[in-house]
């Protein structure tokens, strides 16, 4: 299995996320990092598993959240580029985190 490496903002894009369901429910908050750490898990046991979305970036889609996984795999690697809302994620990936920003 090749090594996980998270971006450096991919904990606060979670953080951001349980910041917002944590004041209407927190047991909602807790199943949304229990989900981010199952999607993380699995791009990392199996990447080639979920199919490039754009320019090399793959994604793992929240069963129950309208969040998603974004990573991208090399031969050693697999990295966690951002866990974002669905609707401007692929913007914000473009504009900075794939491109190394």
């Amino acid at each position: 299995m090749p090594a996980l490496v998270k971006h450096p903002c991919v904990d606060g894009d979670v953080q951001e996320a349980v910041l917002w369901y944590l004041p209407h429910d927190p047991a909602v908050a807790i199943r949304l990092v229990d989900e981010v750490r199952f999607a993380v898990r699995s791009a990392a046991e199996d990447p080639l598993r979920f199919s490039v979305r754009f320019a090399n970036v793959r994604r793992v889609r929240l069963p129950h959240f309208p969040h998603s996984v974004f990573f991208t795999v090399s031969r050693d690697s697999v990295l966690i580029l951002a866990v974002l809302h669905g609707a401007g994620a692929v913007e914000r990936l473009v504009q900075g985190r794939a491109s190394g920003g």
